[in-house]
């Protein structure tokens, strides 16, 4: 069963349940008022008739000046006989059975469908027995009062009943009006391929304007996510064309040459072992790209920055046998975060450093209220102006073919700033062409700074 027509049955039974619930409500308690009333009348006259009945009374002529109009007064002794005659202007209350009550009796009685008050009062007779005199009075006017009620209240709830639908129906579509928008949506998407968002109104901000624009969050973070998507499979694309290319053109020159010339052969082989390990090179920094997206998966401990920068500064000094120059304002400067993760983060900073530049570079480190800052800098070629938006963009290369001749794939700075993110810190940087650039991390304490980690051995 489509859930529109579930929200019109469950409203409109909702709704028809209390209707019928108040309008019983008010039937049984209008009955219950009137009947008491009738009783409580019943009774005040009783004990003024027997207050006012005195022995050397008439009593049939004090009787009858009590009678109700549409009712009967008799006396019954305690053998169930009528010690007087029955007095009533209705035949019929004749009928009624003769019991003998003890104390004081109130109730309502039916006989023959039709229902009576009946109250009952002790009396002292002339003979001084204690008899039991009775007062009795139709309820036929109350009975059609609660009929005519009746006959209102159902034609008031049958009435009621069509805007109860009417009603159900436009709550209905209010829910569902957004909701059928997005299923709409959604079956666009997924038969055209092509991203769109759901139109908002501008008066609303309830839970349905909620749910609409976080779906249009979501496709624009799915367009944006397809986007880099796109973009990095052709770039990757590009970038493999051309070492492809090389192994393929040395290739064929080794089976049209590499036998009969042995500098072909070696060429060939020199290029293509060159290209193959560039080409191994970028696909491991693909992954390592791929890896550092994933924020979830960082392993939190807590690790000193200055140990670690240092550490890295005098591998990396022998292995290019160039100068680091680590500039600290502390000795231990401890933050919370993945260690392999900011090992990369340090390694790739560094080693483009020693890349871009032939002289030293100067890495300094300072502690802030709410974190570590890390600067690299170096002298060497610097970013032109017109490239410095595209620093951290996937395949950027500012030197490219001496970027090639290193065997750089351009992704290093796109994990770089992946890695920064994930730790809830930022990557900066200023460039003079020319002169050389400077390449700022700044990283929080704590990647939550509202809620301290756990402390671990110190890396």
């Amino acid at each position: 069963m489509p859930i529109k027509y579930k929200i019109y049955i469950f409203t409109t039974v909702t709704l028809l349940s209390l209707l019928l619930l108040a309008n019983s409500a008010v039937y049984l308690l209008f009955n219950k008022m009137t009947t008491d009333s009738e009783l409580e009348r019943l009774q005040t006259q009783a004990k003024d008739m027997v207050g006012t009945i005195q022995p050397q009374d008439n009593l049939q002529q004090l009787l009858t000046a009590y009678l109700p109009p549409n009712g009967m007064i008799r006396v019954i002794d305690e053998d169930n006989k009528l010690v007087s005659n029955t007095l009533t202007k209705e035949i019929h209350f004749q009928k009624l059975p003769v019991t003998y009550q003890h104390g004081e009796k109130a109730f309502v009685r039916e006989y023959n469908g039709e229902k009576f008050a009946v109250v009952y009062h002790p009396l002292i007779w002339t003979d001084g027995s204690i008899v039991s005199l009775e007062i009795t009075t139709s309820l036929k006017q109350m009975s059609e009062n609660l009929s005519a009620l009746r006959f209102v209240l159902i034609g008031t709830s049958l009435l009621i009943l069509i805007p109860i639908i009417l009603a159900s129906r436009t709550l209905g579509n209010i829910v569902l009006s957004p909701i059928q928008s997005l299923v709409q949506t959604m079956e666009e998407i997924q038969k055209n391929g092509r991203f769109k968002k759901l139109s908002l109104p501008k008066s609303s901000r309830d839970e349905l304007y909620i749910m609409g624009k976080t779906f249009n969050n979501m496709m624009d973070i799915l367009r944006r996510n397809f986007e880099k998507q796109q973009q990095f499979v052709s770039d990757a694309s590009h970038e493999l064309k051309t070492p492809l290319t090389v192994i393929e053109s040395y290739a064929s020159l080794l089976k049209r040459w590499g036998t009969k010339k042995p500098e072909v052969l070696e060429e060939s082989i020199e290029a293509i072992h060159s290209e193959a390990v560039r080409m191994k090179e970028m696909t491991e920094q693909m992954l390592m790209l791929a890896q550092s997206n994933e924020q979830g998966d960082l392993q939190e401990e807590e690790v000193d920055v200055v140990h670690l920068v240092t550490e890295l500064s005098q591998r990396l000094e022998h292995a290019y046998n160039r100068t680091i120059k680590v500039h600290k304002e502390e000795e231990n400067m401890p933050i919370v975060g993945d260690c392999n993760k900011l090992k990369q983060l340090l390694i790739i900073l560094l080693d483009n450093g020693l890349k871009y530049s032939e002289k030293h570079l100067d890495v300094s480190l300072h502690k802030k209220p709410n974190g570590v800052t890390v600067s690299v800098q170096d002298y060497g070629i610097g970013i032109p102006q017109e490239d410095q938006v595209s620093i951290f963009d996937r395949f950027y290369r500012v030197d490219k073919a001496r970027n090639r001749k290193s065997g750089g794939t351009g992704l290093g700075l796109a994990i770089a700033k992946n890695i920064v993110e994930a730790h809830k810190g930022t990557l900066t940087f200023t460039s003079v062409p020319g002169e050389g650039s400077t390449f700022t991390i700044a990283l929080p304490f704590h990647i939550n700074q509202d809620t301290p980690k756990k402390r671990v051995k110190r890396k």
